[in-house]
């Protein structure tokens, strides 16, 4: 669906977008990007601002894959929102 490469859309995704629907979101919400993403954390910001219960967290010395290069700090930043979620119903 994406193409061939992860470099760059060539598949019938190209040109989706479907941000517009992220305020149908009624969950709590954990948006996550690294620093330098090219998920930007201004992108990842401004969706987060979408769904009514969300928030976001940038992974200050990753890019793309925070899970792997700030293992602890990203399953710390997990617990506390599932933890906050868990306790509260909504964040």
């Amino acid at each position: 669906m994406w193409g061939p490469s992860e470099a760059r859309c060539t598949g019938n995704l190209l040109g989706m977008d479907v941000s517009a629907r992220l305020g149908e979101i009624t969950c709590p919400t954990l948006f996550t990007c690294g620093r330098y993403d090219e998920a930007t954390p201004e992108t990842m910001e401004s969706f987060a601002k979408l769904p009514r219960y969300s928030e976001y967290h940038i992974f200050e010395n990753s890019s793309h894959m925070a899970h792997l290069e700030e293992s602890g700090a990203y399953l710390a930043c997990l617990r506390n929102f599932l933890t906050r979620v868990d306790h509260a119903g909504r964040i």
